[in-house]
């Protein structure tokens, strides 16, 4: 196991708590994902990504972004690919990224589509 950046992480921790919606992620649970070593965590100077690699009851084997918070040049630029290449050697044969429609925008790209769209609401 590869020992997390944890100076790097808790740069961006309140970045991060900040972009989960703690009903479904409370920045405690993404604690425990990076230092239980069940997500990935890449660092940079000004962003930082955490992903997880997912298996699917059909085979799929996917690398999916929890959160990113910084700089979107260095995200899409140098953490995405960093992510995609482990995902990659790990078995996945493609990366998803469950996020805000902002990002659909931001990835077209780099070859990311929309695949699905979630609407919720409050009961």
């Amino acid at each position: 196991m590869t020992l997390p950046d944890w100076p790097g992480y808790l740069r961006f921790r309140p970045q991060f708590a900040a972009a989960l919606d703690p009903a479904f992620y409370p920045i405690e649970y993404l604690d425990t994902l990076i230092l239980s070593g069940r997500a990935r965590l890449w660092v940079g100077a000004q962003a930082a990504i955490v992903a997880e690699i997912r298996d699917y009851p059909g085979g799929a084997r996917a690398v999916h972004g929890l959160v990113a918070a910084g700089s979107i040049e260095e995200i899409g630029g140098h953490l995405i690919p960093g992510a995609e290449a482990w995902g990659k050697a790990n078995g996945c044969s493609m990366a998803i990224v469950e996020s805000r429609a902002g990002w659909v925008r931001a990835l077209k790209a780099d070859g990311y589509e929309p695949h699905q769209v979630a609407v919720r609401k409050e009961l």
